[in-house]
């Protein structure tokens, strides 16, 4: 834990940095009170204890069959994946009648754990969130306002919360733990539940097909290694300065950016080239941070998939604007 606080949020490194505003604006949001000594959650929380009295979660390796009726032979309701959360209706010897989503039947008790333990599994998996309702919250290492601010996050930022201390919420963000004011944080609902086996499936599908899309693109032209992160950021700086282009219009904004990695004369990873300073009006401007926090659009992400791939309409092109210009024009743009 407190290897991870240390790491404060040296993020700027990440995707997660282009949520993090370093220079604390002065309107940065914090009601000035002392927190509390308790640890103790609102009864209210998705993090008390008494929020989960009711609730089990699936304690399996990939999921767990929620039958129509308590026995092996009944049909199959649907799924509750790993980790997934659901009401119990009615615990007996051997099975639980649960509601998971729009999904009621019956699950082995066997494949479940349930209160506390429940809470800590759907935790680890798929981890308890919550979403900054301030114009901008400061980040802190410590649950008190004396501690030293390590950043701030945008409005509609989501954070993973790991849990409470008085007024304070502990959050974590790119593996790097700090405290935010828990007033202006709303914990968002449990999301992971239980769905037909065919859409568990499908997701898997899709889930396998990316990470090899993914995979593909760890080592592009030019000995350019990149991750998930990386793509996220990538697409996303494309929406920011293309997102009105055609898709080769998209591609010539990310072979720039890869352009540049190769060129001895700039830094040599997607993140440091998109937040060296001064170089793309989005950063600063809290465009980028506002595209990372929603996501980019699909189409956005093929044109960065491509660009990584070596796809490079531009050249040995470094730079682009809109408008005039010189060099090539693609759309609103020139490359040069």
């Amino acid at each position: 834990m407190e290897k991870r606080r240390k790491k404060a949020l040296g993020i700027l490194g990440s995707t997660a940095a282009c949520m993090i505003v370093m220079a604390v604006p002065a309107y940065a949001q914090e009601q000035e009170q002392g927190s509390s000594e308790t640890n103790e959650n609102p009864a209210d929380s998705v993090l008390a204890a008494s929020a989960w009295e009711n609730r089990a979660a699936a304690n399996v390796e990939n999921y767990a069959y929620i039958r129509e009726e308590a026995g092996e032979e009944a049909a199959k309701a649907g799924v509750l994946p790993r980790g997934a959360a659901a009401e119990v209706l009615e615990r007996g010897d051997a099975w639980t009648k649960v509601q998971a989503g729009e999904i009621a039947g019956y699950i082995r008790n066997d494949l479940l754990v349930y209160g506390e333990e429940a809470k800590d599994l759907y935790q680890e998996v798929h981890g308890i969130s919550g979403t900054v309702e301030a114009s901008s919250l400061r980040l802190r290492e410590e649950p008190s306002l004396e501690s030293p601010q390590v950043g701030a996050v945008p409005q509609g930022t989501k954070v993973r919360l790991l849990g409470r201390d008085g007024e304070w919420f502990q959050v974590r963000i790119d593996d790097a733990d700090a405290y935010m004011f828990a007033e202006y944080i709303t914990e968002d609902e449990l999301e992971a539940t239980a769905v037909t086996e065919e859409e568990y499936l499908k997701k898997q599908q899709e889930e396998a097909a990316r990470e090899q899309e993914e995979k593909a693109a760890q080592t592009v032209s030019g000995a350019v290694s990149v991750s998930g992160s990386d793509l996220d950021l990538l697409a996303a700086i494309i929406q920011c300065e293309a997102g009105g282009e055609s898709h080769t219009g998209k591609v010539a904004v990310g072979a720039v950016i890869m352009n540049r990695i190769r060129d001895s004369r700039f830094p040599d990873s997607i993140s440091e080239v998109v937040y060296q300073s001064g170089q793309f009006s989005p950063v600063a401007s809290g465009a980028l941070s506002r595209v990372l926090s929603q996501g980019a659009r699909e189409d956005c992400y093929a044109a960065a998939r491509e660009a990584l791939g070596g796809s490079n309409p531009v050249g040995n092109s470094l730079y682009f604007n809109s408008g005039r210009g010189k060099g090539i024009q693609i759309g609103n743009q020139h490359f040069y």
